[in-house]
């Protein structure tokens, strides 16, 4: 099974954001965000040709970068997954992904989840040994269901070297 993780891209600055009434969970996007995306989601097509699942964490700025990916594989359908949420420790999002029946999926949610779930797919440690910048990917592969400590890690691309790629 291949797990790729995605930090959600460049979003609304969280503190003005909050100082215009505007909640967390609804903190969209920013216009640079959604075109680097968009361009990073083109370039994932080389490197991961297909999604058996396409998951993302309840909050819109992970939403978004979902949808975003999701049309640069055309138009492939989103399952939103309340574990992706930052404030779920990094051990729930395991327990989903050992239930999950597919062979590549895709996650995006966000830091510091998403780095800490990095060290428990490789070594059974929830610390950081990846940090995952806005728009960055990593790819994970397991002989069978995920499980901790049996993660074999692919490459990590920021989003500024996923955009880099060569577009087949």
């Amino acid at each position: 099974m291949k797990l790729l993780l995605v930090r959600h891209a460049i979003a609304e600055d969280a503190e003005a954001f909050a100082a215009a009434g505007g909640s967390d969970a609804q903190r969209p996007l920013t216009e640079i965000g959604r075109k680097k995306m968009r361009k990073g989601a083109n370039r994932l097509r080389s490197q991961l040709g297909r999604i058996d699942v396409l998951a993302c964490s309840p909050l819109l700025r992970a939403r978004e970068t979902a949808e975003i990916i999701a049309r640069a594989y055309g138009d492939i359908p989103i399952v939103e997954r309340p574990e992706l949420d930052y404030s779920y420790p990094p051990e729930a999002v395991v327990e989903w992904l050992a239930q999950c029946p597919a062979n590549t999926v895709v996650a995006v949610g966000h830091e510091p989840q998403f780095g800490l779930l990095s060290g428990l797919l490789l070594a059974d440690i929830p610390r950081a040994p990846i940090a995952f910048r806005k728009g960055g990917v990593a790819l994970f592969e397991f002989s069978g269901r995920i499980a901790v400590g049996k993660g074999v890690l692919h490459w990590v691309l920021t989003a500024g070297q996923l955009r880099s790629l060569k577009q087949d």
